[in-house]
């Protein structure tokens, strides 16, 4: 019986479970943890946000000052600083802090800023004046914002012109204070720019001098000043300057007619009135007697001369002068081609030198059809008319029966050119096998019959451009100098 009852106290041991005192204080040491931890939490979260306000901050002064110190380095006539009429608030706006200053305001500091700010409804502007343009950075109070507006010069007045004032671009946000200090401007070209911004309780400074490349004029009064035009007179050649240069003509069958203009700088003088002359002799070069007015045209008779200059002269003021230098080149037409000068894709084109026409020229009995350099220009232009690809070579066939590439164009072929080799493409070059990788994407060429014949084969995926301009000419490797007709081919691509 003994045992029974002492096994029965054993089992209702075991049986309890916990006292309501016992629950009661883990529950209070949980709690006591949880608030731990929660606190814990929450104050590495408010510091990731203060954290994170002061990245956005610094990240937008830095970008804000990036862009205001380009324009300001590439200032051009002038740079002006037009303050508000009422001043910001001193401890926003003040230039004191040092780069990179963060700190939190106070319910008093906060409070007098926003008060400060509705008070403050001008705007504050710094114009960067260039030779055709004006850049306005406008730092707007009643909005913490800065813009840039881009406006048109009129070059004739400096005041913008009347469809000329550019739409407002935001610059940057969150800003409480913008100034401008142009006191070192014009001794050590150097601009200072202080920009207050904040974000909530978080405020930052950015401050920075910057140096522009050009010494100009500065302060409350400058003013644009439309460059002057310089004074002189100009030589036109088919639009394009041409005065103390010189032009390269090739003569031409028939039509040898170059056109000259002039065109005299300052505003001054008028270019009508004036005298044209040439320093070539009348049998060689005939003006036809026409030598007054801003247009000059002369017809080249000789087949000789080789070079001539062209002069003209003020008549209102003897000292604007200017010449050019025209030199003439006389080909000989001794390169033919089989066919129209249209190349279509699969095409394949021969070129051969005229031996009739060799011996009937100055070359006759000094140079032989082996001797002859070919010349291909390959040019790709875009529908616009700009060339997106131009590549040359220059090769003529040995004795032996392979090719010498010679020291212009870009030697031994690569890229677009392919040399059609008998081993690869047979007597024809590329001709039928236009599918053959080895061929559609090139321009293909052979030679044959000891350099006399060129034929140029176009794979079918060769041209890249909307248009295509192929050029072939002849040379001489120890004349320089020479150079034959010019024959070229043109491509078009197929639109649907």
């Amino acid at each position: 019986m003994k045992l029974l009852r002492r096994m029965n106290k054993s089992n209702n041991r075991k049986n309890s479970g916990f006292t309501l005192v016992e629950l009661v204080i883990v529950m209070a040491i949980m709690g006591i943890l949880g608030l731990a931890v929660a606190g814990f939490i929450g104050t590495s979260t408010k510091q990731y946000k203060y954290a994170s306000k002061d990245v956005d901050l610094q990240y937008e002064a830095q970008l804000t000052m990036n862009q205001i110190g380009d324009l300001i380095i590439d200032a051009q006539k002038g740079v002006k600083y037009e303050p508000a009429t009422v001043a910001a608030p001193v401890e926003v706006a003040s230039a004191a802090p040092e780069a990179g200053y963060i700190a939190t305001a106070s319910a008093e500091e906060e409070s007098s800023e926003e008060a400060s700010s509705e008070e403050t409804s001008s705007d504050s502007k710094l114009i960067i004046y260039n030779k055709d343009c004006t850049y306005n950075i406008i730092y707007r109070p009643s909005e913490h914002k800065i813009y840039l507006r881009k406006d048109t010069l009129d070059p004739a007045t400096g005041a913008v012109k009347a469809d000329g004032q550019g739409k407002e671009s935001l610059m940057a946000e969150n800003v409480t204070g913008f100034t401008t200090d142009l006191s070192e401007a014009e001794s050590k070209n150097s601009v200072g720019i202080v920009v207050d911004f904040k974000a909530g309780d978080k405020k930052y400074t950015s401050k920075q001098n910057f140096t522009m490349r050009n010494k100009v004029p500065t302060g409350a009064d400058v003013e644009y000043v439309a460059p002057a035009e310089p004074e002189g007179i100009r030589i036109y050649y088919k639009g394009k300057d041409v005065t103390n240069g010189t032009v390269y003509y090739e003569m031409k069958k028939t039509n040898n007619n170059l056109k000259f203009t002039d065109k005299i700088l300052g505003g001054k003088y008028d270019a009508t009135k004036a005298t044209w002359s040439v320093s070539a002799k009348n049998e060689d070069v005939d003006d036809q007697g026409k030598k007054k007015g801003d247009v000059y045209n002369i017809f080249i008779k000789s087949t000789t001369i080789t070079q001539f200059e062209v002069y003209v002269q003020s008549d209102e003021n003897k000292d604007l002068t200017a010449k050019v230098t025209v030199n003439v080149a006389h080909p000989i037409n001794i390169l033919h081609c089989d066919a129209d000068k249209h190349f279509n894709l699969g095409q394949t084109h021969q070129l051969f030198i005229d031996e009739g026409e060799l011996k009937n020229s100055s070359l006759n009995g000094k140079y032989q059809i082996k001797d002859f350099v070919w010349h291909m220009e390959v040019e790709s232009v875009s529908s616009t008319g700009a060339t997106e690809h131009k590549g040359d070579i220059s090769f003529r066939m040995g004795d032996d029966g392979k090719l010498i590439y010679g020291p212009e164009g870009n030697g031994e072929p690569d890229g677009i050119f392919k040399f059609s080799s008998n081993e690869i493409a047979g007597e024809t070059g590329a001709q039928g096998k236009l599918d053959d990788p080895k061929y559609k994407n090139y321009l293909n060429y052979y030679i044959l019959g000891y350099n006399k014949e060129m034929h140029i084969t176009l794979g079918n995926d060769f041209l890249t451009g909307e248009k295509l301009n192929i050029s072939v000419w002849l040379g001489l490797e120890d004349m320089p100098e020479f150079k034959s007709n010019t024959i070229t081919f043109y491509t078009y691509r197929e639109t649907e």
